[in-house]
């Protein structure tokens, strides 16, 4: 009697199984199905099962987790890729534009050597011209190069004591005729005393140019440079370059350090990448500092904050 009571549970135990397996296989196929559905439609459904086994719901979440991961690194790509291209497109369209303009001078110059003036002036001006061309371009050179180098996250500053005072002097006596040829009236207010502060001196030289630069291209009737101890930082040191804007300039602060970022590039003059204030802003912050742009009626400026050092 036991013997045959053993019998009918092992035969009922063996059918349970087997219609368990037989569930499980179904519930794996469905799983199957769905997967390859999304692989073929490139679709972002979820895989989702009518079950309450805890194997199949852990399976089906590492399942989901792979699927978002994949199209987490795919939208990144594509990004990536998108970014890249604008960034080609954008450093073709900037150095197209002088390397056209000393094409054309040249060839203006060839003709004006060949059939010269009595007093050489067209020769003289178009060789002038020329040679700030040359000079747009090897900026727009250094300006990529630099870029290149930000672009990896490896890339480190030598930081170290550095004399502000003297470098921010030095800048602006570079711009000196660039100041003068834009019809810019310049108000300093540099103190007397000699800040040094925590930096690189070659990113340091290049946050000011890059700043100042930016007022000459876009400002218009004057220049403001200012150099103070900071409000926000006890041990800090503050340079604001501010410049006037026409009225009705529309700037996105939010925007305004973005690389190739342009208010309006129909008004833009030559010599401008887009890439000045995104370089100034990456090179302040890996030298600790902080930098960030301000609008106040028709005056914008560019604010960096600096830790200073004790002499």
């Amino acid at each position: 009697m036991f013997a045959v009571i053993f019998s009918m549970i092992a035969v009922l135990a063996a059918v349970l199984c087997g219609v368990y397996v037989l569930y499980l296989r179904r519930q794996i196929d469905d799983i199957c199905r769905q997967m390859a559905f999304i692989d073929r439609h490139d679709s972002n459904k979820r895989i989702a099962v009518d079950t309450r086994d805890a194997a199949i719901l852990r399976l089906t979440a590492c399942i989901n987790a792979l699927e978002d991961e994949k199209r987490r690194v795919k939208t990144q790509a594509q990004l990536g890729e998108r970014n890249f291209k604008d960034t080609i497109s954008g450093i073709s369209h900037d150095i197209r534009t002088p390397l056209t303009s000393l094409y054309g001078y040249f060839q203006m110059l060839q003709n004006a050597l060949a059939h010269p003036a009595s007093d050489g002036q067209p020769i003289e001006k178009y060789i002038r011209i020329m040679d700030g061309r040359i000079h747009e371009l090897q900026d727009m050179t250094e300006q990529l190069f630099t870029f290149v180098k930000l672009e990896n996250p490896s890339y480190v500053l030598d930081c170290g004591e550095v004399n502000l005072t003297q470098t921010l002097c030095d800048v602006l006596f570079s711009f000196y005729d660039d100041i003068g040829q834009n019809g810019l009236e310049p108000k300093v207010d540099i103190p007397g005393e000699i800040y040094t502060v925590s930096a690189d001196a070659a990113a340091l030289r290049r946050v000011l140019q890059n700043i100042i630069k930016n007022a000459l291209i876009h400002g218009e009737r004057e220049l403001f440079v200012n150099m103070a101890n900071s409000s926000e930082w006890t041990q800090g040191v503050e340079i604001a370059v501010g410049n006037r804007i026409p009225p009705d300039s529309d700037i996105d602060l939010s925007r305004i350090f973005e690389k190739f970022y342009k208010v309006d590039s129909s008004r833009h003059k030559s010599g401008s990448t887009g890439l000045g204030l995104f370089i100034a802003r990456s090179l302040v912050e890996r030298m600790g500092g902080q930098i960030r742009a301000e609008t106040d009626g028709d005056t914008f400026t560019i604010k960096v904050l600096l830790k200073k050092m004790g002499r």
